[in-house]
């Protein structure tokens, strides 16, 4: 196995941090299988965007599915079988409340995911190559469509994870570095409180772009 750049590693510690999940320390080779768990994940979507491939519920389930395993398997924050690679729905009736906001009912699910990869994708396709040179635009693009995706909330569990997944698919299909999320404290109140309008996401988003060394 080829080594895994360092960023990476932080990338997905502390996109785990965040959740409170600090049983799995990605500096340990055992968690770096390229076909498992939320580095496989990580792998599977950023081939994805490095292709440019459409997305698909498909893939998004898939990247949730390879994430909720290892919580499962190897972490003690708990999350049932049948939430692991499925949306909230009619066969998983799940209704959750984030913070202030109340994601759609798991009756519509499925619809609301169906209308967001829609726009999601021909947001892309529109505003990649702007996106690529332009840090306004990228910091807006990755920030409406991460807290949209955050606020249908389509899982019962792992979305916080699987919508940073998204974000880094976004930043990776527009020739971006990667975006890291910190999980201390006073990073994670900050990220917390961002998802309250788009206008406080996308400031939080320039900020990571400005940390991160993207300019």
């Amino acid at each position: 196995m080829s080594q895994v750049p360092s960023d990476v590693i932080t990338y997905l510690n502390q996109s785990n941090l965040i959740e409170g999940i600090t049983e799995i320390d990605y500096r340990n080779p055992n968690f770096l299988q390229a076909d498992k768990g939320h580095y496989g994940a990580f792998v599977v979507s950023q081939n994805a965007a490095q292709n440019r491939d459409v997305i698909t519920a498909k893939m998004i389930r898939i990247w949730q599915g390879l994430l909720g395993r290892e919580q499962h398997d190897f972490s003690g924050d708990h999350i049932d079988e049948k939430e692991i690679g499925h949306y909230r729905s009619p066969s998983l009736p799940i209704n959750v409340r984030i913070g202030c906001n109340t994601p759609p009912s798991y009756k519509h699910v499925g619809l609301h995911m169906t209308n967001y990869l829609e726009d999601l994708n021909q947001a892309l396709h529109e505003n990649a190559s702007h996106c690529q040179r332009d840090d306004e635009a990228f910091a807006k693009l990755v920030g409406e469509q991460f807290l949209r995706f955050e606020r249908i909330h389509p899982f019962a569990d792992g979305n916080g994870r699987t919508g940073r997944l998204l974000a880094n698919y976004i930043a990776t299909y527009c020739n971006r570095k990667i975006i890291i999320f910190h999980g201390d404290m006073i990073s994670r109140n900050r990220y917390l409180t961002a998802h309250d309008s788009e206008e406080a996401m996308i400031n939080y988003i320039k900020t990571r772009i400005q940390q991160n060394g993207h300019s």
